[in-house]
This record gives C-alpha cells, structure tokens and sequence, in this order.
C-alpha cells in the first residue's frame, strides 16, 4: 500500500508520525512550504525526513498560506502511484485547488484534521467550508469536540476516525515525576525560585491571552513562568513593570529537549487561551507529569483532561473559577497526567494511522 499525505509545512510533531509511519508502510509527503512564517527556524531545527518528501518551490504568503498549482499538477500526473490521499487540511489557495481538482475528476482523497472549532461563519464561508470537508470518503479526527466539527461541515459521523494527535515519542513521557532533587537542580540551573511554580509555554501573541493570565498571578503568590516568543512580549515586559510584579518569569522560546528539562522542574502547567484548534501544550506537560489548567477553549484540554483528577478545564470568563482551580491544585495527581500522556505518543498515532490506512 502507497499513500500520499499534504501538509502545509515540516511541523515537528508531524515529521516524527510520518518517520513512525514509513516503518509500517510506503508513505510519500508533500510540504507546501518549508516554513510558516510566524515560526522561529529553530522549530524546524531537528527536522530529519526519513521518508521521501518533496517541498513545493513556491514560497507562500502570509504565516502559512500558498497558493501554487504545483500540487494540483503532482496529483494529476502521479495519482495512480497511489492507494490513498490524505488531505491534511482544506485552507490554503494550493489546497482548495488540489481538492476541487479531486472532486472534479472523483478521485477519492481522506480528509485528516489536527482539531476543530465550530464558528459564526458567514454563509459563504460555511459554504466553502462545506464543500471541501464533506466532499473527502473518509475523516481523520483527534477527538470528540473535532468529529463535532467535522460533522457541522457535513462529514458522514460512521465515517469519522479517531486518531491520537501527539508530538510526544513514549520515551518523552516520565515513568514518574521528577523527585525534589531533581526539580531543585534543574531550578538552580535556569535560575528559577523555590515554591510553587506553574508554567506556561506558548507563542506571545494576543490569542493565548497571557495577559489576562497575568493580571491573575499579580495578586498571588506562587511564581508563574511563560515560556515562549512573539510580537506580544514587549507588552508583556511593560505589563511586568508597570504593575511592578515579583513572581512573573519570562523566558524566550526553547527547544523541545530544554524545555521539556524546565517543565519536570515545575509543579503545575496552566494556559487560558481563547482558541487552540488542538493545543500539543496540554500533552507536553503530561508527559512530564505536571497537571494541567486549562482554557476550556483549548481542544486538547478538553479530550485529555479528567477535571479533579490530571488537570481542571476552566471558562476564561470566570476569574473566580480560574482562581479556585489554582488554590486546589495541589490536589491534582501527577501519575495520573503522565498515564494520560503515555496512551496518546507518537508511537500510538502512527499505529493507529497505520490500522485506519490498511481498514
């Protein structure tokens, strides 16, 4: 069997199923563009491809836009080479053009979606939505709240199938969680504070909403840290002098082996993003034993957490809520975030795949 997956770019997470992928089956991947625009180069840093791959020569526009025919142009000259054709998403120019080519000429292609959030789409969005979603044989979906979507843009609900969605390989994912010693060497060396520390690890941009995250922390005393880099960070500086705060830690964008080595130092992950299609944060942190607050507009969140258990799922528009959850998170249970972590590796979405390609 010989399957054709389309992404946009080498997301990491994404590479790694495709290399678990290739070791059960012949696989081939076409990239439309190398990087997204709104991504350091050094997300794409450790990027090996042991699979074959073709970039499409187009550079794009915007942060992952583009809008080439060269990937309607590979399907028309290559599609007998293929058993399978997994569309991994419906939004750029080139994927539009690739998929109503498909449907022109009936050739069947598997939609795969990373997650979904059901808008008030105007009646033509709804309608191009529509079109490119329900017009797919079959769905590849990471969760319930994602098969919802898919099924509002017309999917078949018996033809739906879950996969786990992951960027987490099973020798990512603690046995336990760190010991004291272990989260005091790793504090000292990036010079983090004893006592609760709660961290979060997200891009700086308005959509995360850090914040309203902050002005929470501002009143309290357990220190949060947030990780991460974008256009927002000089506002988050501002927002940190301005209001003269002590237990607030910036610290630029880190790779996956550092900062994997920071969270085990940490006690208790926490996001209140207003809209994560997924969120492979929530993942990050299990596999690293730390409970999770979260945003309950976050996808992932919402499939993982066991509220009272791995983690609390909050409204972002009830402080008191929010704030309830962080005084009682120390009743949260680490092992358990880290059980949760182990069923959902890469490992795991690359057999899954597997089954569903060969079913």
């Amino acid at each position: 069997m010989k399957t054709l997956f389309v992404f946009n770019h080498p997301a990491p997470y994404k590479v790694h199923v495709y290399n678990e992928l290739a070791k059960l089956t012949d696989i081939r991947v076409i990239f439309e563009r190398k990087k997204a625009k709104d991504r350091p180069d050094t997300f794409y840093a450790d990027n090996e491809y042991n699979f074959p791959v073709i970039f499409l020569k187009n550079k794009g526009f915007g942060n992952e836009n583009t809008a080439t025919g060269e990937l309607v142009k590979y399907i028309k000259k290559h599609r007998n080479l293929y058993d399978v054709i997994v569309m991994n998403g419906y939004s750029t120019i080139a994927e539009m053009r690739a998929i109503r080519y498909m449907i022109k000429h009936h050739i069947p292609y598997v939609l795969q979606i990373n997650g979904g959030v059901i808008k008030n789409d105007s009646a033509i969005k709804k309608q191009l939505k529509t079109y490119f979603i329900s017009n797919a044989y079959k769905w590849y979906s990471p969760c319930k709240e994602a098969d919802e979507y898919l099924i509002h843009y017309g999917a078949e609900k018996k033809m739906i199938f879950n996969y786990p969605y992951s960027n987490i390989f099973d020798s990512d994912v603690l046995c336990k969680p760190a010991s004291p010693e272990t989260k005091a060497k790793i504090r000292k060396k990036y010079n983090l504070p004893e006592g609760p520390l709660f961290i979060c690890a997200s891009q700086f941009i308005k959509r995360k909403n850090n914040i309203q995250l902050m002005s929470i922390f501002k009143e309290r005393n357990e220190t949060l840290l947030l990780i991460g880099s974008g256009k927002e960070k000089e506002s988050y500086v501002e927002f940190i002098k301005n209001n003269n705060i002590k237990n607030i830690i910036l610290m630029d964008y880190l790779n996956k082996k550092d900062l994997f080595e920071v969270l085990k130092s940490g006690d208790y992950f926490i996001t209140l993003s207003r809209e994560d299609i997924f969120g492979h944060t929530t993942l990050e942190a299990m596999a690293n034993g730390l409970p999770v607050i979260s945003s309950d507009r976050v996808v992932a969140s919402k499939d993982l957490i066991v509220n009272g258990e791995n983690g609390f799922l909050v409204d972002i528009n009830k402080e008191e809520e929010i704030k309830k959850a962080l005084d009682n998170a120390n009743s949260l249970n680490s092992m358990k975030a880290i059980r949760t972590a182990k069923k959902n590796t890469i490992e795991c979405s690359a057999k899954r795949l597997h089954d569903l390609l060969r079913g």
